[in-house]
């Protein structure tokens, strides 16, 4: 047999054996609209996979907690770097929205549904409008008090659910570094099941500190304080006068 046909079927069975030593992809696969995917272990992936992906969104927009969590095998290639996009939006004490998504290229990904939340403190010296709308371009602004580190962001994004998808509007207070608000801002930007048509990043308002009012001063004249003076002695003078009248009077 020639050396030349030898050698390719060494090279042929050389890559047919490292093939199948390539460990199989396992991703957590989980599509959840009430619960965290946490305890769901990883299972095979499709042999075109590439990747693991895991997106969730957090929000009491509306009085209302939603919990909704999507993990999954991806054909996307993310292998430059795990991607990671997480931040949250505060609208009100009571409202809040938080969003996460990550790829993991050749491993599964952690659970993400916690990464946009911190410690925060409340800054006494910035604001920034907030309001949301469900399926609207606009919403109806309030001033709202933001944490320290937070940014005013103005995002429209749409959510996919199969054929479904739902439109918001949201305005408030934001952790979102400047490298993810930048990465979104590009329009039309899919991430996860969420396309994020429109996302743009303001410096948050610096409330206007209030100086203390001064009482003006009165100055009381020398004119003044002579005057009143001299008519304070004009009285016992006068009487003087007409008592010694009277006793000239009574004399002669």
């Amino acid at each position: 047999m020639p050396s030349t046909i030898k050698g390719i079927l060494v090279a042929g069975v050389i890559t047919v054996l490292a093939i199948t030593a390539v460990e199989s992809l396992n991703c957590t696969q989980c599509h959840s609209h009430t619960g965290s995917c946490l305890n769901i272990s990883a299972t095979e992936c499709p042999t075109d996979a590439l990747s693991c992906s895991s997106s969730s969104v957090s929000s009491s927009l509306g009085g209302t907690s939603v919990l909704y969590q999507n993990m999954n095998c991806s054909t996307q290639n993310c292998s430059e770097m795990n991607t990671l996009v997480a931040f949250a939006v505060h609208v009100s004490d009571e409202q809040r929205f938080s969003f996460s998504s990550q790829c993991c290229q050749g491993e599964k990904c952690n659970d993400t549904s916690h990464d946009s939340e911190g410690a925060e403190a409340l800054s006494n010296t910035t604001v920034c409008p907030a309001c949301y709308g469900n399926d609207t371009a606009s919403c109806i602004e309030k001033d709202r008090q933001c944490y320290n580190g937070e940014q005013c962001i103005h995002l429209i994004a749409q959510f996919m659910n199969g054929t479904e998808s739902k439109n918001l509007t949201l305005k408030g207070c934001s952790n979102i570094s400047n490298s993810t608000c930048h990465f979104l801002s590009t329009g039309n930007q899919p991430v996860g099941d969420v396309i994020f048509h429109k996302v743009e990043c303001l410096n948050a308002s610096i409330i206007p500190t209030t100086q203390p009012s001064t009482s003006p001063q009165v100055t009381t004249t020398p004119t003044q304080t002579s005057t009143t003076s001299n008519t304070g002695m004009k009285a016992p003078l006068t009487a003087l006068a007409l008592g010694s009248i009277l006793l000239l009077g009574l004399l002669f």
